[in-house]
C-alpha cells in the first residue's frame, strides 16, 4: 500500500465520528519493554488527568494503570522489540486508559490467597473502575478501564 492510499489518521482522530464513538484522544505514550515503564505510565496518567482538569480521578486511574501496565510487562514476550503503549481518552464523562501489548492472551481474574504477593490486579480494576475490558488489536491486545472523571458528558464541566 502506498502512502497516498493510507487513510488520513489525523483527520480521522479529529472527526466527530471518532470522538462520538471512540472518544477524544487526551494523550499517548510509548513505553519501553522494561520494569520502569510502570512508573512512567503512572506519572503520565497523573499528568494527563491534571492537564485535562480531572486531577481528582488521577489516584484511581494511576492505581489501575499501574496494574494493567505491570500485567503487560510481566505477561508479554520481550522478543518482539515492540514497546508497550498507553492511550488515554475521554469517553463521555469517563477517563479511559488503554495499555496495548503484543500478547493475545487476555487477563483473567485469579483467586489470590491473603498472603499471595500477586494475582489481585484484575480484582482491583474491577472494584475501582467504572468499566473495564480487553479487545484484540492487529499486534496483540489492549486492556482498558474507565473511571468517572467529568460530571457532565461533553460540556467540559467538571
Amino acid at each position: 500500500m502506498s502512502a497516498e492510499q493510507l487513510p488520513d489518521l489525523v483527520s480521522w482522530y479529529r472527526s466527530p465520528v471518532f470522538e462520538e464513538f471512540l472518544g477524544s484522544l487526551l494523550g499517548e505514550l510509548k513505553l519501553p519493554y522494561a520494569p520502569e515503564s510502570v512508573g512512567m505510565a503512572r506519572r503520565f496518567t497523573r499528568c494527563v488527568a491534571t492537564a485535562w482538569g480531572v486531577a481528582h480521578a488521577a489516584e484511581t486511574a494511576e492505581l489501575c494503570v499501574s496494574e494493567v501496565a505491570t500485567n503487560a510487562y510481566q505477561h508479554t514476550a520481550s522478543d518482539t522489540g515492540l514497546p508497550l503503549r498507553l492511550v488515554m481518552l475521554r469517553v463521555g464523562n469517563c477517563l479511559r486508559c488503554e495499555v496495548h501489548d503484543q500478547s493475545r492472551d487476555t487477563p483473567r481474574l485469579q483467586n489470590a490467597e491473603m498472603l499471595d504477593e500477586s494475582g489481585r490486579g484484575m480484582f482491583l480494576i474491577g472494584a475501582l473502575a467504572h468499566q473495564h475490558g480487553t479487545y484484540q488489536t492487529h499486534r496483540g491486545k489492549a486492556v482498558w478501564f474507565e473511571v468517572e472523571a467529568w460530571s457532565n458528558g461533553k460540556d467540559g464541566q467538571s
